[in-house]
C-alpha cells in the first residue's frame, strides 16, 4: 500500500560514526555490505559481532546498530521498487535483533494493521513512539507527520482491538509513554481517542471499555490533573437529535465511573453526537463495522 512506501522513503538511514579501534575490520565489513545490499553477507557479520573477540563492549552495540540499518537500506530500496511490505518482515526482524529502531517498528505496525492483527499493532505503534521519544534512541526526530500518523494508527489499533491494550511504562523512570504521552518530540497530543468503547446504540461500557475506564481513573488518580474535558461521540446511525444525545451520555458515563473511582478534578463533559468522525490514517483499510466502532467514543481533548 502507498502508506507504506511513503514512511519507507522518508527514512532517515545514515550510518552512525564509529571509532573503530580493534573492530576495524568487522565494521568495515558491516559498512560495505550495508551500502552494497548485501543482506547475506550483513546478516553473517551480524553474527559475529557477539563473539568477535577484538571489540568492545560499547563497540558492539554500536556495531549491531549499524548492521540494524544496513537491513533497513535494503527494505527502503526494495519497498521504493514496488515491493511488498509483507514480503520485507524477515528484515525488518532482522534489523530488530540489532537495533530497536521506530522505522522498523513502525513499518511492522502497518504490516499487522493490515493484517488486522489490532493488539499486536497498538503495542509495536506504541513502542515507536517511545523510541521517537527518546532523544537517545533517535537523535533526529522525524517529521511532525509521521509522529502524528503513528499515534493514530495507534490509537486506532487500540479501539478495534479485541481485548483492552494498556499504555507501555518506561522501566527507569516509571512515567506512562506510547499513547499516554501528552507531546512527542514537539508535537503536542491534542486528543486522544480512550478505549472506553461502548454497546452500539448504548451508553453502556463494553467489557474492553471497562477495563479502560479503569486504566483511566488510576491514571488520573496519579496525576491529578484539575481538570478535564471529555466528548462523546457515536456512529453516523440514527438522528442528529438520538445521537446528540447519546454521545453526551456517554461522555456523563464515563465521568460518574471516573468520579465513583475517586478523581476529584473537574470533569467538562460534551457531546458531539456524529458531527465529529474520528480522523482515521486511512479509511479504506477498514469495514464499515470497524468505522462504526471506531466512532462509538469518548476523547479526551487537551487545552
Amino acid at each position: 500500500m502507498t502508506h507504506f512506501r511513503l514512511l519507507a522513503s522518508s527514512l532517515c538511514l545514515s550510518l552512525p560514526i564509529l571509532a573503530w579501534g580493534d573492530c576495524a575490520s568487522l565494521a568495515k565489513d558491516i559498512q560495505a555490505a550495508s551500502r552494497a545490499g548485501e543482506v547475506a553477507a550483513l546478516a553473517d557479520y551480524a553474527r559475529r559481532i557477539p563473539i568477535e573477540p577484538t571489540c568492545a563492549d560499547d563497540f558492539r552495540v554500536n556495531l549491531a546498530r549499524v548492521a540494524a540499518y544496513g537491513f533497513l537500506r535494503e527494505v527502503q530500496a526494495r519497498l521504493a521498487k514496488g515491493a511488498a511490505l509483507a514480503d520485507q518482515e524477515p528484515l525488518l526482524r532482522q534489523s530488530l535483533a540489532g537495533a530497536r529502531t521506530w522505522q522498523a517498528l513502525a513499518l511492522l505496525g502497518d504490516l499487522e494493521l493490515e493484517r488486522k492483527h489490532y493488539e499486536v499493532a497498538t503495542l509495536t505503534y506504541q513502542e515507536a513512539l517511545g523510541l521517537i521519544n527518546d532523544p537517545v534512541a533517535t537523535p533526529k526526530a522525524p517529521p511532525e507527520v509521521q509522529i502524528e500518523s503513528i499515534f493514530r494508527k495507534a490509537a486506532e489499533s487500540r479501539l478495534l482491538a479485541e481485548r483492552y491494550v494498556a499504555v507501555p511504562v518506561n522501566h527507569r523512570s516509571g512515567t506512562a509513554e506510547g499513547l499516554a504521552l501528552t507531546s512527542v518530540r514537539g508535537w503536542a497530543v491534542q486528543r486522544v481517542p480512550i478505549p472506553v468503547t461502548f454497546e452500539s446504540n448504548s451508553a453502556a461500557f463494553t467489557p474492553k471499555g471497562e477495563q479502560a475506564a479503569g486504566d483511566l481513573a488510576d491514571y488520573l488518580l496519579k496525576q491529578a490533573p484539575a481538570e478535564i474535558i471529555l466528548v462523546g461521540h457515536t456512529d453516523d446511525r440514527g438522528s442528529d437529535g438520538e445521537n446528540l444525545a447519546l454521545s453526551k451520555r456517554r461522555a456523563e458515563v464515563l465521568a460518574a465511573y471516573l468520579k465513583d473511582q475517586g478523581y476529584a478534578g473537574r470533569i467538562r463533559i460534551e457531546g458531539a453526537g456524529e458531527s465529529q468522525p474520528i480522523k482515521l490514517d486511512d479509511p479504506d483499510r477498514y469495514t464499515q463495522e470497524e468505522i462504526w466502532e471506531l466512532n462509538r467514543r469518548v476523547e479526551r481533548v487537551r487545552k
